[in-house]
């Protein structure tokens, strides 16, 4: 009991001494390349009329009609061809483990066409599925691979990568992208929910990311809510699955904190009619 006590000390010790340090320190960040537009609420999947219709050229540009200024792409690296894929599932097919993607608009849509077609002037959350299992030899292959698609329009200032380890977005980071570490705390109600959040913050900034993207959670139990916003106050935040309640999305967009906004889950929504009330400098 003695030894564990001591342990539990340490640990206690290590976490408010780590948590003090990054609290002191976080004004010290530098944000200001970071998305900061009033125009809050992107596009998830672009607005489709049936679930085959998400994720194409179709839905990304009905999307930016209706005036959102970005969108949220699924998106795989596919080593075999050497090619970003825009999709969100996908099957595998073969011995070497070729995969078959759904077409979009009767074909296989890439990254690429993506940004030629639709790319100027528009950002991009890229949903990066399979960022953390590739490889480093393959990982350096889809950065240089990207570095070639991403030129046009300087689409490459304009995009975000998420993924839910670090260690492997650092890489993305160190080429030049904004790195948008993913992560889910506990809910607002669970007792772990406050040292939650704080331990991913403490990644955020030790791994020095550009911003996080955090799945909101229920309404009446959420996962960014006050504790959450308390201890991550200062971060850019890109909230995902938010629930379309106008009240919600209306206090969510005066959040300072709050950059981007991704309205509900696997449905077609437009909402970009939400926005800051009080404008911030913009991007």
């Amino acid at each position: 009991m003695k030894y564990l006590l001591i342990i539990i000390s340490l640990l206690a010790l290590t976490y408010n001494g780590l948590l003090l340090y990054v609290d002191t320190h976080m004004d010290k960040k530098d944000h200001s390349a970071v998305y900061n537009n009033p125009h809050i609420t992107w596009s998830s999947r672009g607005i489709y009329d049936s679930p085959k219709e998400q994720n194409s050229i179709t839905s990304f540009k009905r999307a930016f009609d209706a005036g959102s200024m970005g969108a949220e792409v699924d998106c795989y690296y596919d080593i075999f061809l050497d090619k970003f894929i825009v999709s969100h599932d996908r099957t595998k097919k073969g011995v070497e483990g070729q995969y078959q993607y759904q077409l979009k608009d009767g074909e296989v849509l890439t990254l690429e066409k993506l940004f030629t077609t639709l790319g100027e002037g528009h950002y991009f959350w890229i949903d990066y599925k399979n960022l953390d299992r590739l490889s480093t030899e393959n990982t350096l292959k889809a950065i240089g691979r990207l570095d070639k698609i991403s030129s046009i329009y300087n689409i490459k200032e304009r995009i975000y990568l998420e993924g839910s380890t670090p260690n492997h977005l650092q890489k993305y980071a160190d080429a030049g992208y904004k790195a948008l570490f993913a992560f889910g705390p506990l809910r607002e109600n669970h007792i772990f929910s406050s040292i939650s959040s704080n331990f991913y913050k403490m990644a955020y900034y030790f791994y020095d990311m550009s911003a996080v993207a955090i799945h909101y959670g229920s309404i009446d139990n959420p996962k960014y809510g006050e504790i959450a916003q308390k201890n991550l106050k200062g971060i850019p935040t890109f909230v995902f699955h938010v629930p379309n309640d106008t009240a919600l999305l209306k206090k969510l967009a005066k959040n300072k904190d709050v950059r981007v906004i991704l309205v509900g889950r696997d449905i077609s929504v437009n909402r970009a009619d939400i926005v800051r009330e009080v404008t911030p400098n913009t991007q």
